[in-house]
């Protein structure tokens, strides 16, 4: 068979499940950052990239609050399958196909003011695939995540970035990006039942939201080669809610803009083969 060109940048997805070792909600999952032409892949049947983030971001989805998490950070740069070819995140332009999780972690009542007489919410999980075009100069993807913990039916991204590489040190990507959801996330995570508009003593009106259209932003993130293995990354989004999530109570005693920046440090490694 021959070698397969299509790229797979799994940092995205791999990065929402193992957010749950460190508790950093959430995870949406985005194509991984190009490297930088200075960073070569290095020999190896599988090259990856392993790392470590602080992330500012919103306290709970729809919180005028924020908090700082730490996230882990793992890229998927090569790997040669046996009767398959290789995928991965490397340098090929062309299609890519990647794994997609959104992570949302626990909100409890505590957090906010705001969230007197709700509930506590455990962790959810989403996980789904993406695909999208790579080019030279710019990309586009789209994401599809089925609910498998916390909440049930379907979320999906999609966003389009112009690429560029000022220096062979140096990429940036920055681009549009649109996010649905279904009834059933909508409702967990910015309904409010009847017996939660009760609790909060009139603060908070009953809310059932069908779901739709629910942001739409910016996402921008630069990448700088320190040397052939390691890379800072810097990445920052802003998101306006819209639609029937914008008009949840939660939103408008919250902030309808969820701002999020991060800063993190990755190494490559190479394993096996040649």
């Amino acid at each position: 068979m021959s070698r397969l060109q299509t790229a797979l940048p799994a940092r995205a997805g791999l990065i929402g499940a193992l957010s749950l070792a460190f508790a950093a909600p959430p995870a949406l999952a985005d194509p991984s950052l190009p490297p930088p032409a200075a960073m070569p892949l290095p020999a190896g049947d599988l090259v990856v990239d392993l790392g470590i983030a602080a992330r500012l971001l919103p306290r709970y989805p729809g919180a005028d609050e924020t908090a700082l998490r730490a996230r882990p950070l793992f890229g998927l740069e090569r790997l040669k399958l046996p009767g398959v070819g290789v995928v991965g995140n490397g340098p090929a332009e062309g299609v890519i196909v990647y794994p997609s999780v959104r992570f949302e972690g626990e909100r409890k009542a505590s957090d906010q003011a705001d969230l007197t007489g709700m509930r506590d919410l455990d962790w959810t999980l989403g996980l789904g695939l993406g695909a999208g075009v790579n080019r030279k100069s710019w990309r586009a993807f789209a994401e599809v995540r089925t609910g498998v913990k916390g909440y049930s039916g379907l979320t999906a991204r999609a966003g389009a970035d112009i690429l560029w590489a000022p220096s062979p040190k140096t990429v940036l990507a920055a681009g549009p990006r649109i996010d649905l959801v279904g009834g059933d996330y909508a409702r967990t995570w910015f309904g409010v039942t009847p017996a939660e508009a009760a609790a909060s003593g009139g603060k908070l009106a009953a809310y059932a939201p069908d779901g739709g259209l629910a942001s739409a932003g910016l996402a921008a993130s630069w990448g700088r080669a320190l040397n052939d293995r390691a890379m800072l990354q810097v990445e920052a989004s802003w998101d306006r809610r819209l639609g029937e999530i914008a008009d949840s109570p939660l939103v408008r005693k919250g902030s309808r803009d969820a701002v999020t920046v991060s800063t993190g440090l990755t190494w490559r490694f190479g394993f096996g083969g040649s």
